[in-house]
């Protein structure tokens, strides 16, 4: 396999990838690779990401961590909401947990009793066998016939876990990161913006920064240059939009992307999936298994 590499490559991606959502919950989706083949990718995710990889080789490079080499049974890496990461993966079989963060904080609080932030995971690659075997008997029993109460036990006990085993401990909960304010007040513009054509010029005077210096600044605090991430920022809202069942073609239209052919290529890059493969999912909580296919 090729060095992990940050750049878009039209390549295919081959294996099967299927999504679901658990029980028709919101603030969870899973997902299953089967000896998935990918080029390098970033990776951005407004949620919690839990990826447990079974076999295969796999790249990745997350913060100041690069990690190379074959995957082992009962490894884990736990993504924190808002950042950027990279991966490639050559053959590799897997299971992966988007979690809703005000979810999993709301959860934090009742666990621990007490107000907390998010929370943070200071290590976030991780060898925990029993874990990993939680989150494949979650996904197997999400789709067999259970109980609103044994739906319940099964995601508490998951996520309870994760959190007293692996968070940063009592009162020791991270308090929200502190971002430069030209940074906030740049992603605040492009969140209300989303959906617009916006100049990059226009992006700087709002902050009072040329364009070269922000588009610099940004990347660095980001990881993303501002464009990417406005793009991001709409596939967000169009997974949400095609959960409530709306059309692909009204969904790429409302957020913004040249045509659909354009939004199926782009989320298709991102999330494995097509549009069309995820809405059925997530409105009507059955697994799809998609045939390989390019991007």
């Amino acid at each position: 396999m090729e060095p992990l590499e940050a750049r878009e490559r039209r390549e295919a991606v081959n294996g099967s990838v299927t999504v679901w959502r658990p029980w028709q919950l919101k603030q969870l989706d899973l997902s299953e690779g089967r000896a998935v083949t990918t080029p390098s990718i970033r990776h951005f995710f407004q949620e919690y990401v839990l990826v447990c990889m079974q076999s295969g080789v796999a790249h990745y490079r997350y913060r100041n961590t690069r990690v190379s080499g074959q995957a082992v049974d009962g490894t884990l890496l736990v993504i924190e909401p808002g950042e950027t990461w990279i991966s490639q993966a050559k053959d590799v079989t897997y299971h992966s947990l988007c979690i809703d963060p005000a979810w999993l904080q709301q959860l934090t609080i009742e666990l621990f009793h007490r107000e907390q932030s998010l929370p943070h995971f200071p290590s976030h690659y991780l060898f925990d066998p029993s874990l990993s075997q939680a989150v494949r008997d979650l996904a197997a029993r999400s789709q067999a016939p259970t109980s609103c109460l044994q739906q319940e036990e099964m995601l508490l006990h998951l996520l309870a876990r994760l959190l007293l085993s692996r968070a940063q401990d009592a009162g020791a909960f991270r308090e929200p990161g502190w971002e430069h304010p030209v940074i906030k007040r740049t992603k605040a513009y492009l969140q209300a913006h989303y959906a617009e054509e916006v100049k990059l010029r226009e992006l700087a005077d709002v902050v009072n920064l040329s364009p070269f210096h922000l588009a610099r600044s940004f990347r660095q605090a980001v990881g993303l240059p501002p464009h990417a991430y406005q793009t991001h920022l709409r596939l967000e809202h169009a997974k949400k939009l095609l959960a409530h069942g709306y059309d692909v073609g009204y969904v790429a239209h409302e957020t913004g992307f040249f045509d659909q052919p354009h939004f199926t290529q782009q989320f298709k890059r991102h999330y494995l999936v097509t549009p069309g493969s995820y809405r059925k999912t997530a409105r009507f909580s059955k697994s799809v298994s998609l045939e390989p296919a390019n991007i």
